[in-house]
């Protein structure tokens, strides 16, 4: 009667709460899940600033593209400059694309020019991250002088 009555003891002498080792073991298993949470946070952060980055550098390439040749005619050559914000530089380039058509009798009204619009992320001092480009390319018809 007596080890049945240790046994109801012990049982209830345990039952009042946490010894301080369980409650050690509970902190740092619930500090490592947070840890692990942050980072893969933090990564998410960072592929999400990227993909910003591309959508802004993929609009103004598109913008430089359907922008060239609007206010006059389009020159072979460079031009280049930043976004408003700093955070970009651009690069528009024309150039004149041949064709096989100089011998053909019959011709068309139309030259070809090759619009190519670069954009790049602005590296920041010191930051180590390699600049990001986004480079597209379109044809443009231009009217070809007349003899």
């Amino acid at each position: 009667m007596k080890r049945t009555l240790d046994i109801a003891c012990v049982g209830r002498r345990r039952a009042r709460g946490f010894t301080l080792l369980e409650v050690i073991v509970a902190v740092v298993i619930a500090a490592l899940c947070i840890a692990a949470l942050s980072q893969v946070f933090a990564t998410g952060v960072r592929a999400a600033t990227v993909a910003s980055d591309y959508t802004h550098a993929t609009t103004l390439a598109q913008s430089l593209l359907a922008g060239a040749g609007v206010d006059g005619a389009l020159e072979d050559g460079t031009t280049s400059g930043n976004s408003r914000d700093g955070k970009l530089a651009w690069t528009l380039t024309v150039s004149a694309e041949t064709s096989d058509d100089a011998d053909s009798p019959i011709r068309p009204p139309y030259d070809l020019k090759r619009v190519v619009a670069r954009v790049s992320t602005a590296n920041a001092e010191g930051s180590g991250a390699r600049p990001r480009v986004v480079e597209l390319s379109t044809l443009v018809a231009t009217p070809r002088p007349t003899p």
